[in-house]
């Protein structure tokens, strides 16, 4: 029995050896003498969307029209985040990608808040021209993009 512990123990002695002196070989054959720092933006993993022929994202254009001007700051977010509002001008344009999600946050006003899709661009799919999304003290889902 301490036979085979023994050589259990220099085979196991043996590939540790082995398997650090083919760690040092990898990284003397990879060194660089870079040492910027790589980081990863998590939230704009964009690896799933569609890519046009010169392989930039293809983006599209989304014109919005607040259909009570009376009420003004309603506000429109894209992924969640704002990204405009609705101000002395009662029409917004935004630039959107594939799989965007669009909302109208409402939740300033009491009364019944009512946007609509006025424009799209060529390869915008959904939203719909004259989509619309009614609000009140909420924030309502107007639609995810679709890109042709």
């Amino acid at each position: 029995m301490g036979k085979l512990f023994n050589k259990l123990e220099k085979l196991i002695l043996f590939l540790f050896l082995t398997c650090f002196i083919l760690l040092l070989v990898c990284q003397f054959i990879n060194y660089k003498n870079d040492y910027g720092v790589h980081t990863y933006n998590f939230e704009n993993n964009n690896k799933l969307l569609p890519f046009n022929n010169n392989g930039i994202k293809s983006k599209g254009i989304v014109v919005l029209k607040n259909m009570t001007p009376s009420y003004d700051n309603v506000g429109i977010l894209l992924n969640g985040k704002p990204v405009g509002y609705f101000g002395e001008d009662d029409e917004l344009e935004i630039h959107v990608y594939h799989n965007d999600l669009i909302e109208i946050d409402g939740t300033k006003h009491n009364n019944r808040l009512k946007v609509k899709v006025v424009g799209i661009s060529n390869n915008v799919e959904t939203p719909k021209l004259d989509a619309t999304a009614i609000t009140s003290q909420s924030i309502e889902i107007l639609s995810k993009v679709k890109l042709k």
